[in-house]
């Protein structure tokens, strides 16, 4: 296995390379690195060129030198696929690197993209408007009077993802999850597959079903005994299942040469 990194504008971003053949690639979720999928790999490395990626703030890869935006993301994996010479690969990619590869697949080629509990579809309801409202109201007024209150308060605020953040990185998630994919699931062109845990709390199993009625081209593979984490919770399925995919991605390509 190969570990390089690539030298972008906020920083390192490291990956790993193994196996031959065509090319697939698997991007984790927020807090996690490439070594999320280290026990998937070896199904896969006799048949196909396996690239990891560490994304930037995770892994090996450096916390990013300024807050980042999705398209930063986006650009610094069209990147690496411009320096290693990477022609339409296969994209598999897990809760926050699905946010990636929508976006990604929303306006560069791809031969498939597999969303696996993908994060992308921005909720909105009074209950959270008057949530932020009162919170931001709460946050301001504590500033004002009391630091220590202050401090606390911004301390134990937001996502068990967002406290364990580092500064930077928590600009970044806010930057990140403040986006609505509707639009760019509209524009994927790329055959999509879903695969999704029917107990998934994270990112619910609801989502699959608007993301499935918004891409052109799409098929929903339920784990009934899955949550956010399906390649975990049913590893032998999501191995079988992924093979067979590509399988069939092989073969339709063979079949229009």
């Amino acid at each position: 296995m190969n570990v390089k990194h690539l030298e972008l504008d906020f920083g390192k971003m490291f990956y790993y390379l193994s196996g031959t053949g065509k090319t697939i690639v698997f991007l984790h979720g927020w807090g996690q690195s490439s070594d999320a999928f280290k026990k998937i790999i070896p199904h896969f490395e006799n048949d196909y060129a396996v690239l990891r990626i560490d994304l930037p703030g995770f892994g090996m890869s450096s916390d990013p030198l300024y807050p980042l935006s999705l398209d930063d993301y986006v650009e610094g994996v069209r990147k690496l696929f411009a320096e290693l010479k990477l022609d339409n690969p296969i994209i598999i990619a897990h809760s926050f690197g699905g946010r990636i590869g929508i976006r990604y697949a929303s306006k560069y080629p791809l031969s498939a993209l597999i969303l696996v509990s993908s994060a992308g579809i921005r909720k909105r309801s009074l209950f959270r408007f008057l949530k932020i409202y009162f919170y931001k109201v709460k946050k301001l007024i504590f500033k004002i009077i009391s630091k220590a209150k202050y401090q606390k308060l911004i301390k134990n605020s937001g996502s068990r993802d967002f406290r364990l953040a580092s500064p930077v990185m928590k600009w970044t998630l806010s930057k990140v999850i403040a986006e609505d994919l509707r639009r760019d699931l509209k524009n994927v062109n790329a055959k999509t597959y879903l695969f999704w845990g029917i107990h998934d709390q994270e990112t619910p199993y609801e989502d699959a079903i608007l993301m499935k009625k918004l891409l052109l081209d799409a098929k929903l593979i339920p784990f009934y005994e899955s949550g956010h984490f399906c390649y975990l919770d049913e590893e032998r399925k999501f191995i079988k299942t992924l093979k067979n995919i590509l399988l069939e991605e092989d073969l339709w390509k063979h079949s229009r040469t």
